[in-house]
């Protein structure tokens, strides 16, 4: 149960995208928000994000299979999808969802529009308002 007071409101007929590696996380998005497409890989995030329109875009930033131990590297985890969207100029809602609370303000500073909102401190609200 979410104990926090933060609401994400999404509109019910929103396009959205979801990266994170973790099955736990992937079940609790499908849950609440049923039509959300995912990827676990920085990679397939960016093929998809590339291909597809999307109104709301939650991020995560360490992915398990990232190299042990090398959590400075510029190439496959959120920071890299943060940076796609930054050079896309993506208009769409931005929520990071990571725990990561060194990562979280780079990601942040990439994206300076994002709600900042860890995974587990918040609800989604799904609104009757269209989406964009």
């Amino acid at each position: 149960m979410v104990t926090a007071a933060l609401k994400i409101s999404i509109p019910e007929k929103s396009r959205v995208f979801v990266l994170d590696d973790t099955e736990d996380r992937l079940a609790w998005f499908r849950e609440h928000l049923p039509q959300a497409r995912s990827a676990k890989t920085a990679d397939e995030a960016i093929e998809i994000l590339a291909a597809n329109a999307f109104d709301v875009v939650f991020l995560d930033h360490d992915l398990h299979w990232m190299d042990a131990g090398d959590i400075t590297r510029q190439h496959g985890n959120g920071k890299e999808v943060a940076r796609f969207l930054a050079i896309r100029k993506f208009a769409g809602r931005v929520v990071i969802h990571s725990r990561n609370h060194e990562a979280v303000p780079v990601m942040q500073k990439i994206l300076p529009q994002a709600t900042i909102a860890p995974f587990g401190e918040f609800e989604i609200v799904i609104s009757e308002a269209a989406a964009r």
